[in-house]
């Protein structure tokens, strides 16, 4: 079940769960709210596997206002990564700027940075917050919006996101999920900042990995 966290006269702020389309396939955030029987304008998305905050317009006009302030604003991700840290007394806290340049189709953990023909410039801010021998936890700031675009940077870092049936090994997707008894991509749309209409607009939905530490 989707979650909505604000809502005001121009937009929702939505959580939709991992698992659920934004629009394409059933079940989807845009069934559930129309349901609800809401004005679906959606000024942003969020890959099937991907949980987290979600803008939802309630006019085409507002979505059209929306989707460049979101494109400038700052957008936050948590997320877990497969292996530990080489040297994590001076790694953890430390931001990376990442611009590994990828291509902009959903490729495989062989190739996740896609054919050299179709590469485009991205940029990733990712710092490691916490680490054990096995697994950490990284909070990923996306400056573009490439298609899986955190989870192929990680991937090429060495720590594929702990659940990516596209980026990770399915044998060690399922050890895990045996282990701690939970099964899904451990990758959430944690925070919004945005300007609309001259008003600064923040958002937050915390994300718990405490399972795995």
């Amino acid at each position: 079940m989707i979650k909505i966290l604000e809502e005001n006269d121009f937009f929702m702020i939505v959580i939709k769960p991992s698992g659920m389309s934004s629009h394409n396939e059933k079940p989807s955030l845009l069934d559930e709210l129309n349901q609800l029987k809401k004005p679906v304008f959606l000024a942003n998305r969020l890959d099937v596997e991907t949980s987290g905050l979600m803008v939802v317009a309630k006019a085409p006009a507002v979505q059209s206002e929306l989707t460049p302030c979101l494109a400038n604003g700052r957008k936050i991700y948590r997320t877990l990564g497969r292996g530990g840290l080489k040297n994590p007394d001076s790694s953890l806290q430390v931001q990376q700027d990442i611009k590994i340049p990828l291509s902009d189709k959903a490729e495989g953990r062989r190739l996740p940075a896609g054919k050299k023909i179709d590469q485009v410039n991205c940029q990733t801010l990712i710092t490691p917050v916490r680490s054990n021998k096995y697994l950490t936890e990284f909070l990923c700031e996306i400056k573009t919006g490439r298609q899986h675009q955190i989870r192929k940077h990680l991937c090429l870092l060495g720590h594929p996101i702990v659940g990516d049936k596209r980026y990770n090994e399915s044998a060690y997707n399922q050890n895990i999920a045996d282990r701690y008894k939970r099964s899904r991509l451990e990758l959430h749309a944690e925070s919004l900042e945005f300007i609309f209409r001259e008003k600064i607009y923040s958002f937050k939905d915390e994300f718990d990995l405490n399972l795995y530490f």
